[in-house]
């Protein structure tokens, strides 16, 4: 997309010009340019609003498994990496709301790779997970990580989408 089609949000700035009369340079009168931004402000509000409620449904889905599957179960969340997890996605958030250009990149890049370490772990987690100690229950206790898993693709998906935007 060329940079002339994308953005409602603008910033404008003074810039000098010379004003040239009757062979003598006159002091510089100040006009505005307006530059755009790289991407849309809608698409970094709907970056902004799938992101955090993917932040908060990671750190709540991990708080809930960790209270219903026993200690010794290899599919129980552990805190840390769900933490970084969550709180990257948040900090590439902020990236693409404050930043533009290589801010802004870079914040869509980290909320890529973020998300998609979120699904590998989500899997890794599904695939874990055992229920033979555990009372047969519908959906059983595969359901939230691999629910989780395809709740991290779909966020792979918006930063993806937005990094698609930027370019």
């Amino acid at each position: 997309m060329a940079l002339s089609s994308i953005s409602s949000r603008r910033t404008c700035l003074p810039q000098a010009r010379p004003f040239v009369a009757a062979a003598k340079v006159i002091k510089p009168r100040s006009q505005r340019s307006c530059p755009q931004a790289y991407v849309e402000q809608s698409v970094t509000y709907a970056v902004t609003q799938q992101a955090i409620a993917f932040a908060m449904v990671l750190g709540a889905e991990a708080f809930y498994t960790r209270t219903q599957l026993p200690e010794n179960n290899k599919g129980r969340p552990e805190i840390v990496p769900v933490a970084a997890g969550a709180g990257s996605t948040l900090v590439s958030t902020l990236l693409v709301n404050v930043g533009s250009g290589p801010l802004l990149s870079l914040g869509l890049i980290s909320g890529l790779m973020s998300a998609g370490a979120m699904m590998a772990y989500n899997v890794k987690r599904t695939i874990d997970t055992t229920d033979d100690d555990l009372v047969p229950d519908w959906p059983g206790p595969k359901a939230w990580p691999a629910t989780m898993a395809l709740i991290s693709f779909f966020a792979l998906n918006v930063f993806l989408q937005g990094l698609r935007a930027e370019l």
